[in-house]
């Protein structure tokens, strides 16, 4: 019986993991802890601001433009702006259904046009075979559309303060899940791949 290998993990790959993972959801856990100390449109200043510098950082440590960040900063300033503008909390926390789906619908398009996204941005950190990162984006497609629906069903019928806990599982979750769809999804990359 064959047992699966883990990927190797060098000091490089693990510091990339570590500041991706602070850079992504830093600005989140950013949101999510000040929220206990001042008011929603005060943490959603907080949200934008960290996004950005997030997103300065990501191209200052990648060397190239971070299309994702850049997406995600976008969202965060137009969704950010008009909950402040019209000092309503729906449209922060549509801004994480909005991300999601186009997530998972980015991830569709690439398998439909037979473009691996994540094999394209993650490979020369973590190599792995073509049939492991259709997979990987197949488990993530699924993911991407479960939270989305989740955060749509709590933020529509739920106080404020249950969406906050749900969106600080939804990071842990995230994590945890991230580390098990690479493991399950994991083949290592040979000289004929």
């Amino acid at each position: 019986m064959n047992k699966k290998k883990l990927p190797r993990i060098s000091r490089t790959m693990f510091k990339h993991i570590v500041f991706s993972g602070l850079l992504e959801f830093g600005p989140v856990i950013l949101f999510l802890a000040s929220f206990e100390h001042v008011k929603i449109y005060e943490s959603t200043i907080i949200l934008m601001i960290a996004t950005i510098i997030s997103t300065f950082a990501t191209y200052r440590l990648q060397k190239r433009i971070p299309y994702l960040a850049l997406y995600v900063a976008m969202i965060t300033i137009v969704f950010g702006y008009m909950t402040l503008h019209f000092r309503n909390v729906k449209f922060i926390q549509m801004r994480d259904t909005l991300y999601d789906a186009t997530c998972a619908l980015t991830l569709i398009i690439g398998i439909l046009l037979n473009v691996p996204f994540f094999k394209l941005v993650f490979d020369n950190v973590i190599p792995m075979t073509l049939r492991a990162w259709n997979k990987l984006t197949h488990l993530w497609i699924g993911y991407f559309i479960l939270i989305a629906f989740a955060n749509e069903i709590v933020r529509r019928t739920y106080p404020l303060h249950v969406w906050f806990d749900f969106k600080g599982w939804i990071v842990v979750a995230t994590a945890i899940f991230g580390m098990t769809a690479l493991y399950l999804s994991y083949e290592e990359k040979t000289k004929e791949d």
